[in-house]
């Protein structure tokens, strides 16, 4: 699958930068959105297989994951084989704008209600520390550096945990890019994990 991308800037300041990033990320999300079913779910279930052969590796981690939307991997299925194997799951919670989130333990009995812009959130749970961080991807580059929804959360959020989880990026081998021309402040994922296959970065 090759995507029609707006071509890199020449002139590489920060508002052409960050201009170029907005319109890529709009055009990754709309493709994402139009994935037909089938490929989707044919995609989808090469990531959670190599994701569950990760998670053979760390079958007592406490892993910190994402409430799909806007058409992203849903990993669920894999999370709860985790646990029902003796491992841990937390899911974000968003405190408030331009705030870092915390994780609340996760189970599939857990009352979920709208959190930040209305995505899902665990009530009645505790707060845990994850070993294992999820970060979506709408693109990526080789280096590992992922291109996100622009609300920079997950780069507060690794920049306050501490100590650091392993970060593993998920995502469609479609989305990567040469270079997502990432800012100064962007904090690259650990392991790449799509429908290709797991890369460890260097």
């Amino acid at each position: 699958m090759i995507l029609d991308l707006p071509a890199a800037p020449v002139n590489c300041d920060a508002n052409s930068q960050s201009e170029w990033r907005h319109a890529v990320r709009r055009a990754l999300l709309g493709w994402r959105a139009g994935l037909d079913a089938a490929t989707h779910h044919h995609l989808s279930g090469k990531i959670r297989d190599h994701f569950t052969r990760f998670l053979a590796d760390h079958p007592k981690a406490t892993v910190g994951f994402y409430w799909p939307i806007q058409n992203e991997i849903d990993v669920r299925p894999v999370i709860e084989a985790h646990i029902a194997s003796g491992g841990g799951a937390a899911l974000p919670v968003v405190p408030g704008k331009d705030q870092p989130m915390v994780f609340h333990a996760w189970t599939p009995d857990t009352e979920m209600v709208p959190g930040f812009a209305r995505i899902p959130e665990p009530t009645g749970t505790e707060l845990v520390a994850v070993d294992i961080l999820l970060a979506p991807l709408v693109g990526f580059d080789g280096q590992g550096y992922r291109l996100g929804y622009g609300g920079g959360f997950f780069d507060r959020t690794l920049a306050a945990c501490e100590p650091k989880p392993l970060v593993i990026g998920i995502g469609f081998e479609a989305t990567r890019l040469k270079d997502i021309l990432p800012h100064q402040y962007d904090v690259p994922v650990d392991v790449l994990i799509t429908d290709q296959g797991m890369t460890k970065i260097a």
